[in-house]
């Protein structure tokens, strides 16, 4: 099923031209030459000017131009840079762009670093791989857009659109862009209140086609001053009654004046349907029907295109009529004086037939039923957010009353995971305690119940661990609703990956597990994803398999941040079980479904953690130390603070351990002096004790001082809970065994050797032994150590893992060796091959003989019975692995490889 858009899909309807616009055949002319030679064409009037009727005589003319595309928006109060990103994306869904991501992460990146940037870079891209001879992005009534970061993504990308791509602006003010450098640069054309008022003789022409005598027309030419919307409306007020306007009025005043005479020669019905109808954004028959009551709905609306009145006609299957705004405001100003109680009535009923979330959220508002209005939000902002409309969430938050948000928990609680979605841990923390108050008073038991565990979660994330914890045991003694429950475990297991005991995780995940059994709901999976950093939990390895094979059944077909994270774990499953094939091929998936979401910073830097396990323990230098610096680039993606240099000497710790596995002594020392002395009192935290009391004996251990590595190890192991971080218990006691026998003291390093192995029997796997590398247990399998036949055989097993892992390839059923997938960010490839199409799979090889016929995405999907988005991520992949920037030319190297008569080269 196609994901629900965040927008009415009329805004994404051009008008239609309409016999009673008087044609401007010039202007329109002139804008079609500048497709493609301006970057920006820019109309921009007053209201009432005729910008939004030549657009849509100018979009009529161009559907007879073959080989182009047009993308139209039509811009509303409300739109914030995720919305707008979203429209633009569905506007050019039809054109069958060679998007590298997902289009619909676009809207996602604007709340990373640089996220503008990357929008711009990925629109660009995909922009400039369209194969087209021209293509027109429109924005109508560009002045309602609120959210300046709409206009900066606007000047990024008008400052690289390529050539054949104009984007073409309908504004009734001059829209905060680089106007300046692009009249500078002669990019710019420019059509003004000058330009778009009518010529003395254009209202000569309107007024013969409406049997105005000259005596009318001359008066109007003097004092309207060429403006379309006054010379109209008095044209048709003209015919009643000889009706005049007072002489000095505003612009708005006379259209009003003019507005109402035309409204008192309507037939009542028509009249009372215009101003019950103006509480909508658009209208047509079956909504316009639900909301007045009137069977007549549709007749009405074929006698207000009649009429000529002061509508656009939207291109779709069905009519559809906008009003325009200035004719809106007048309606509305109008119902609200006749009949003020009906409107309450009539805004209710608008929210009751409104496919739009945000907008039946805000018709709620308008009605000032709070409540209601409340209920709504509620049920899609945990979506939103998930989807990262973190904007739109906070815009209609803020619509409430402060009275009302202050005294509201529900409210409180969606403010709180607002702040989490852009990790304001003090805000958040301060929101879920006030809804924890507040449903505390006024009684909401289970509700106070979710706030707690809220409360904890946002904690643990400000290092408050014995308050948390507190709140922790309390829920833990009570029964709770399911998605109190959840959120109870997942920041329990939070706590104890954080603080210790690690004990009571496995628990934690096996009854987490239990309550999602007969869950379908995608946003309680995605909030009980595991940490990747609990593959190392004791007794974590039934619970951590069992979420992961349901959650990927239950994931939709398209990528999504849970999925990415899922494979990932999956990945490290494959790694802990010491199966570095199937750990490369979860990995990878991982990386594609992360790569088609745009990179999530959080799956992003883990997943090159675990890659950098990957690289390590295969030996592999070279892509541990490519992984390692996306591990060293993160912090720097924070501004300078405290918890910059926190982050930054976490990851230096993490590197260093990637090549101390690795056996990379150039790496490790430079990072070992960079590090400096360790800081014991940094934090509470496992994580950062573990990288402080590891800190030394991996110094020891390079300089190969060796009573100082047994001495630094048996200080760190006094704590072992401290060490429960990524297997790095097991691993030091490995390391510390190792260096007791170098020094002769194998019986010493016997029952640390039985303990490793104990822990990797009772887990499951054996990542965390694997970790220690080759050379430590080569010295610990070839020290002549007294062990039992258990901790023999596993020590055995380690060692003939570890070194498969570092050059032995396993092989398969047929004897031939397992070639494992590289793992890249970028899988474009960086070279000719014997192959052009042998990185393809099968289903992407079927993918793009399709797209060499000459098939749509759309009829791709069909003759596979795939998703759209499945068939983009195919695209997207193919010309990822082609080297292809277009459709185009991936299809001519599908052409060329056919045309080959090396067998290899031809389709599956």
């Amino acid at each position: 099923m196609p994901e629900a858009l965040p927008f009415a899909l009329t805004k994404l309807q051009p008008p239609r031209p309409r016999s009673e616009h008087l044609a401007r055949p010039q202007l329109e002319r002139q804008l079609a030459a500048a497709i493609g030679q301006a970057r920006l064409m820019l109309l921009c009037a007053p209201a009432g000017f005729g910008k939004t009727a030549l657009l849509g005589q100018l979009l009529a003319s161009l559907e007879q131009r073959p080989g182009g595309a047009i993308a139209w928006i039509a811009a509303d109060d409300d739109d914030d840079l995720a919305r707008f990103v979203a429209c633009l994306v569905a506007a050019l869904e039809p054109h069958d762009l060679p998007w590298r991501i997902s289009p619909q992460a676009l809207a996602t990146l604007g709340q990373q670093p640089r996220g503008l940037r990357r929008i711009a870079d990925e629109l660009l891209s995909a922009l400039g791989g369209a194969d087209l001879r021209h293509g027109l992005i429109v924005l109508d009534d560009a002045h309602r857009i609120a959210d300046a970061r709409i206009f900066e993504l606007l000047d990024l990308l008008l400052e690289h659109l390529p050539a054949p791509w104009t984007v073409l602006l309908a504004s009734r003010t001059d829209p905060p862009l680089s106007l300046a450098r692009l009249r500078a640069q002669g990019e710019l054309l420019e059509l003004r209140q000058a330009e778009l008022g009518f010529a003395d003789d254009e209202v000569r022409s309107l007024a013969a086609q409406r049997g105005a005598g000259a005596a009318l027309v001359e008066p109007l030419i003097g004092r309207l001053q060429g403006w379309p919307a006054g010379i109209r409306l008095s044209l048709d007020a003209a015919t009643l009654a000889g009706a005049r306007a007072p002489a000095a009025l505003s612009q708005r005043h006379l259209f009003d004046y003019l507005a109402s005479e035309v409204l008192a020669d309507m037939p009542d019905g028509l009249r009372r349907f215009l101003l019950q109808t103006s509480v909508l954004a658009e209208l047509e028959a079956g909504r316009c029907a639900a909301l007045t009551g009137d069977p007549q709905a549709a007749d009405w609306l074929d006698d207000i295109e009649r009429r000529g009145l002061f509508v656009t006609v939207l291109d779709g299957p069905q009519l559809t009529l906008r009003l325009h705004d200035l004719f809106r405001d007048f309606l509305e100003d109008r119902l609200r004086q006749e009949s003020p109680d009906a409107l309450t009535g009539l805004l209710h009923r608008a929210a009751d037939t409104e496919p739009d979330d945000a907008r039946r959220i805000a018709y709620l508002q308008r009605a000032g039923d709070w409540a209601a209005a409340e209920a709504a939000l509620n049920a899609v902002a945990r979506g939103w957010l998930s989807d990262g409309l973190l904007t739109q969430t906070q815009r209609l938050l803020a619509q409430f009353p402060p009275a009302w948000r202050e005294r509201s928990s529900t409210l409180m609680l969606l403010q709180g995971l607002a702040a989490w979605a852009h990790w304001d841990f003090v805000a958040m923390a301060g929101h879920f305690q006030q809804a924890l108050r507040l449903a505390e008073q006024q009684g909401h038991a289970a509700q106070a119940q979710l706030a707690k565990a809220c409360v904890a979660l946002s904690l643990c994330q400000l290092d408050r661990r014995d308050e948390a914890a507190a709140l922790l045991a309390d829920l833990r003694g009570q029964a709770l609703p399911r998605d109190a429950e959840i959120t109870t475990l997942t920041a329990s297991l939070w706590h104890a990956g954080d603080y210790g005991p690690v004990g009571p995780s496995a628990g934690y995940l096996a009854r987490r597990n239990e309550l999602l059994a007969d869950c379908t709901d995608i946003g309680l999976w995605y909030q009980a994803t595991p940490n990747p950093r609990d593959v190392a939990l004791p007794g974590a390895a039934p619970a951590l398999t069992l979420f992961v094979e349901r959650a990927l059944r239950l994931a939709p077909e398209h990528p999504t941040a849970m999925s990415a994270i899922t494979w990932l774990l999956y990945g490290l499953i494959a790694l802990w079980h010491g199966d570095a094939v199937r750990a490369a091929e979860r990995l990878q998936r991982a990386d594609e479904e992360s790569r088609w979401l745009g990179g999530p910073r959080n799956v992003r830097t883990m997943l090159a953690l675990a890659r950098g396990m990957l690289h390590a323990l295969r030996g592999d230098i070279d892509a541990m130390r490519e992984a390692a610096a996306h591990l060293l680039a993160d912090p720097e993606q924070e501004p300078p603070s405290a918890r910059r240099d926190k982050l930054r000497r976490a990851m230096q710790f993490q590197v260093l351990r990637l090549a101390m596995i690795a056996d990379d002594g150039e790496r490790a020392r430079a990072l070992v002096a960079t590090l400096g002395a360790p800081d014991l009192l940094v934090s509470s935290r496992i994580a950062q004790r573990a990288r402080e009391l590891a800190l030394p004996a991996f110094a020891a251990e390079l300089a190969e001082h060796w009573p100082q590595v047994v001495e630094c190890w048996q200080a760190a192991l006094q704590t072992p809970e401290a060490l429960e971080w990524y297997g790095l218990l097991t691993e030091g006691r490995l390391r510390l065994a190792a260096a007791l026998v170098r020094l002769g003291r194998a019986r010493d390093a016997v029952p640390l050797v039985e303990a490793a192995a104990l822990r990797c029997a009772n887990d499951g796997w054996i990542g965390s032994a694997l970790l220690a590398g080759p050379r430590v247990l080569a010295v610990l399998a070839h020290g002549g150590l007294a062990l039992g036949a258990g901790a023999q055989a596993a020590l055995a097993n380690w060692l003939d893992r570890a070194e498969q892992l570092r050059g032995h390839r396993p092989l398969r059923a047929d004897g031939a060796p397992v070639v494992a997938p590289a793992l890249a960010l970028d899988t474009r490839s960086t070279g000719p091959t014997a192959d052009p199409l042998a990185g393809l799979s099968a289903r992407e090889r079927e993918v793009l003989a399709r797209m060499a016929a000459g098939d749509s995405n759309k009829l791709i999907a069909r003759a596979f019975e795939l998703s759209p988005h499945t068939v983009k991520r195919h695209v997207a992949n193919i010309l990822d692995k082609l080297g292809a920037d277009t459709r185009g030319q991936a299809a001519a190297r599908w052409r060329d490889a056919q045309s080959t008569p090396t067998e290899a080269f031809r389709a599956d």
